[in-house]
């Protein structure tokens, strides 16, 4: 029996790991959207504890749960103690955290309002970009973090992009090879500071967030100078 709701799209060639999560995100329809992975897996009742606690609060613009890491070669279970929720009141406050705090992007398999996603741009195609895509969320609106274990991720060479050299992460990304990665600071800073000028939130706000960006920039001004100068980076 056929399922209207259910859409099946193969790409004709290998579009990389970033485009084909841009893809689906496009595609969406409905009003809320969740990233699924092969490897990974969810509780049965992941979809309906965030459904609630985002009906209750339209303020959250994601919802997830805790993190069970599984090991790709023993299948051994360890939970993950990094994971933050983000429900500062203030958007320069909420970005200030995720840039601070966030580690394993494990948020990136919540529940998403798709109208809020639709706002951003996305990921961005190189290393990181995920990372300021979660940041554009954050400045529209807070991470709601549940008690419960609602995400199972898989962790190793196969199934994990962590796993990956930065030469195989990028071609897993993007395999057209389209970002020059040897200034993969300088777009990451660039991609924070184009997050800040878009976001819809007030001027004094926006004041704020910029002046964060700009702080991390001048902390990491040795990398940047580096890249720059063609040197190797941390």
């Amino acid at each position: 029996m056929r399922d209207a709701r259910i859409r099946y799209v193969r790409q004709a060639v290998n579009i990389g790991a970033m485009r084909n999560w841009n893809f689906v995100a496009n595609e969406a329809r409905g009003k809320y959207f969740k990233w699924s992975s092969a490897s990974d897996y969810c509780a049965q009742d992941m979809l309906t504890r965030c459904f609630v606690a985002m009906e209750a609060d339209p303020d959250i613009v994601l919802c997830y749960g805790q993190t069970c890491l599984v090991d790709q070669e023993t299948g051994k279970l360890t939970m993950y103690a990094g994971n933050i929720e983000i429900m500062e009141e203030r958007p320069h406050q909420r970005f200030s955290k995720l840039r601070g705090s966030l580690k394993l992007n494990n948020a990136y398999g919540g529940l998403i309002r798709t109208k809020a996603l639709r706002r951003t741009m996305l990921n961005r195609l190189y290393p990181g970009g995920d990372i300021i895509l979660m940041a554009e969320l954050a400045l529209m609106g807070r991470f709601m973090l549940l008690p419960q274990t609602l995400l199972y991720r898989r962790m190793g060479r196969e199934t994990s992009s962590n796993e990956l050299s930065a030469a195989d992460l990028a071609v897993f990304l993007d395999p057209r090879k389209t970002h020059n990665t040897n200034f993969l600071h300088l777009s990451t800073h660039l991609g924070y500071l184009g997050a800040a000028l878009r976001a819809p939130i007030n001027p004094v706000e926006k004041l704020k967030t910029l002046g964060l960006v700009l702080r991390y920039a001048v902390w990491d001004r040795q990398n940047l100078l580096a890249e720059l100068r063609g040197a190797p980076t941390k």
